[in-house]
């Protein structure tokens, strides 16, 4: 029995060098011929219980790819509506109010609660000239600037207070020239914008609605000074 039981023992010692000698050189996938495939299919299966399927196929690794972590970025359209407030000198101002009109921006985020902002909004508002007619001039603005997305203690991070601060460029546009009116607004003019709003996502998607009261006035370098207050209404999505 002794003798029988050490024979066993003698040629599995003697099979382990050929077992591992089957084995491909790991180094070296990328040159491996089917045969050496096969080889390395069967060096599983002699050491696993389970049955062992599939190929052995080379990935070669992406070239051009791009690394890193990307942030979000989002495109909000919304529809906005404000009173605008010209400097009729004296102490005096005069109160314009605008239609409603759309608002598009585009932006993204700089950290996980700070995000950049651009865009183009429209409407239009009307302005009585020296000869008692009514002009109704376009107003474009292109608002740049950045916002806080904070989330207020005890709500779901789903819900965030937008805190907006920024510079915008607003053109007028309509008939007549500027001469025709007391406070003239043709052309363009540069302004500072605040804004205060909520934002919250709906359910567990892309989209998010919020509303913001905003406000802007126009920096003191001569022509007709204006501010305004507005409210904003919208649907954001990211992506």
């Amino acid at each position: 029995m002794k003798k029988i039981f050490l024979t066993s023992l003698l040629l599995l010692c003697a099979g382990a060098p050929a077992r591992a000698a089957a084995l491909p050189d790991l180094k070296s996938q990328a040159a491996w011929t089917e045969k050496e495939k096969q080889e390395f299919l069967g060096f599983l299966k002699s050491s696993q219980q389970l049955p062992v399927t599939g190929q052995v196929k080379y990935v070669p690794p992406q070239k051009g790819g791009r690394s890193g972590f990307s942030k979000a970025r989002y495109a909000s359209l919304a529809l906005e509506t404000d009173t605008m407030i010209l400097d009729a000198g004296g102490g005096k101002t005069r109160t314009e109010s605008a239609t409603i009109g759309p608002k598009l921006l585009v932006g993204g985020h700089l950290f996980s609660w700070v995000r950049y902002y651009t865009g183009l909004q429209y409407n239009r508002i009307g302005q009585d000239k020296l000869d008692g007619t009514r002009a109704q001039l376009s107003h474009l603005q292109v608002p740049l600037g950045v916002e806080l997305a904070l989330i207020p203690l005890g709500t779901p991070q789903t819900r965030y207070v937008l805190l907006r601060g920024g510079v915008s460029e607003h053109y007028f546009t309509g008939p007549g020239k500027k001469s025709d009116f007391k406070e003239p607004l043709l052309g363009w003019r540069p302004a500072w914008n605040l804004g205060l709003g909520y934002e919250w996502q709906l359910d567990e998607s892309n989209w998010r609605f919020h509303s913001l009261a905003e406000g802007y006035r126009s920096f003191a370098v001569g022509g007709t000074q204006f501010y305004g207050l507005g409210v904003t209404a919208g649907f954001v999505y990211t992506f």
